[in-house]
């Protein structure tokens, strides 16, 4: 009889594993590059009838009665929508038919002054307004304020610069397309109703960015092959006036895929060597299975179920930044910090080599969570200066890490440190560690896989390892010396 094979278990309270269910890999808050334009136009107030019935005064005045049937062609009307006109202009007394033909009333007559062809039934206003639109799609947009962060977000690339050449052209027939949306901002009174009688200039004027939050979804069936979800930014048809914005983002997510990684396998290992009697189960052969890992972490229980016990770990999968994970972070954090006295001074995040990591306001907003577990300061001692959070960077600093982070130190000889591997410590209280890499496939989105935790044994393999790596970080953002640097580090790894 050959010997069974080993089983992945389940916990307790697991749900029905869906391959086809979308779920989380990363998040990325990106600029849209937008633009404010100068449109110069004529609005008209509401009066007696529409401006489509205005039109079928001016054709009737300029001929000798017209032919029903006739009418509605010229104007492409169906058989309700001609009725609707010509009820609203018989009604109003400046339409009569005869012998299935329309003429002009004798009141409808008088509505023209001498040597005019315009009836007198609106006031024509005209007005400056000052619209902003998108340079991909062309769908309004206003200023937002930024923080310094926010300026290093990625931005979006313009790619149909013919549109963005021939700007005024566009926004001309843009304006009229979203002139409901313009007007109502614009409207003092909302009793009055404006109708755009026309765009007479377009002047183009300062740039803008928009920030827009773009979700990579997946599915377990294809877990590498991405999608972005922008309903986090805008919905049902504004998501519909913005389809090249949607494409742009997912051209975006396709510049972010990457090949597997020879080193890939060295940072799924260190996940058995920190946690080697939770990953068992996830082992086939000699190799940590991404993939089991991955199902795991997805029919985990949820974060408001996660137990209060110093021994807990789980798997995670998706980025640290996706909704499920930042309470997963929260929630562990604020388990560790009831049940222990310890308080550390800062945390210590190892960065992936990965494009675009971090690139979301969730950044710092996460680091602003873990700030407020950590020991309280005292103004009095010298610790003051001590940074909250320090990110270990390969190669040169990006900026959106630069301003999210306290310190920021970096290092050039990093070729024994996995590519894909990210590690978050939180001496004493909590750590997490990541492998971003393509599940299922050579050269995809990378996905990131690993566990979160605190317990004891894997904070302290992991703050082991950690501070091993930090021997590569030499240059720090604040331009302190390499033995300043090396006593930090070393003090930022102790528990206190």
């Amino acid at each position: 009889m050959s010997p069974s094979r080993p089983k992945l278990s389940l916990p307790q309270g697991t749900r029905t594993l869906d391959y086809d269910e979308p779920f989380d890999v990363a998040v990325f808050d990106v600029l849209l590059p937008c633009r404010n334009f100068e449109v110069k136009h004529k609005v008209t107030e509401s009066g007696r009838v529409s401006m489509t019935a205005e039109f079928l005064l001016r054709l009737l005045l300029a001929s000798d009665g017209f032919d029903e049937t006739d009418f509605e062609k010229f104007f492409g009307f169906n058989a309700e929508e001609r009725s609707f006109v010509l009820r609203e202009a018989e009604e109003a007394g400046f339409v009569e038919r005869r012998n299935g033909r329309l003429w002009l009333t004798a009141i409808g007559r008088g509505l023209f002054k001498e040597g005019e062809d315009e009836p007198v039934i609106y006031e024509v206003e005209q007005r400056t307004v000052r619209a902003g639109f998108d340079l991909i799609s062309f769908a309004p947009s206003i200023v937002e304020s930024f923080s310094k962060f926010d300026q290093w977000l990625p931005e979006l690339p313009v790619v149909l610069t013919a549109r963005l050449a021939d700007a005024r052209e566009t926004v001309r027939d843009k304006f009229r397309h979203f002139y409901g949306e313009f007007s109502a901002r614009m409207r003092s009174d909302p009793q009055k109703r404006r109708f755009l009688y026309s765009v007479d200039h377009v002047e183009p004027g300062n740039r803008f960015s928009n920030v827009v939050r773009v979700v990579a979804k997946s599915r377990l069936r294809q877990p590498s092959s991405v999608e972005p979800d922008l309903s986090d930014w805008k919905v049902g048809y504004e998501i519909e006036d913005r389809g090249q914005v949607v494409e742009s983002c997912a051209s975006f997510l396709a510049g972010l895929s990457r090949d597997r990684h020879p080193a890939d396998g060295l940072g799924l290992n260190l996940l058995s060597e920190v946690a080697p009697e939770f990953m068992a189960s996830f082992v086939r052969g000699r190799e940590v299975s991404p993939s089991l890992l991955l199902r795991r972490a997805l029919v985990s229980k949820t974060s408001a179920d996660i137990p209060a016990a110093p021994a807990f770990i789980d798997a995670v999968a998706g980025s640290l930044f996706t909704n499920a994970n930042f309470r997963k972070v929260a929630d562990t954090l604020r388990n560790a910090a009831d049940l222990r006295k310890v308080r550390p001074e800062s945390c210590v995040w190892l960065v992936p080599q990965v494009t675009s990591w971090g690139a979301t306001r969730t950044l710092p907003a996460m680091l602003d969570q873990i700030t407020e577990r950590l020991a309280a300061r005292d103004p009095q001692s010298p610790s003051e200066l001590m940074p909250r959070s320090i990110a270990l960077v390969a190669g040169r600093m990006p900026n959106h890490l630069v301003e999210a982070f306290d310190l920021v130190v970096s290092g050039h000889d990093v070729s024994t440190i996995p590519p894909g591997l990210e590690v978050l410590l939180v001496p004493g209280l909590m750590a997490a560690i990541c492998v971003h890499l393509p599940v299922d496939a050579v050269r995809a989105f990378p996905v990131p896989v690993g566990l979160l935790t605190f317990d004891d044994l894997v904070i302290e393999r992991t703050r082991s390892f950690l501070q091993e790596c930090s021997h590569y970080f030499t240059v720090a953002s604040n331009g302190m010396n390499l033995l300043e640097l090396r006593t930090l580090l070393e003090r930022t790894m102790e528990s206190r």
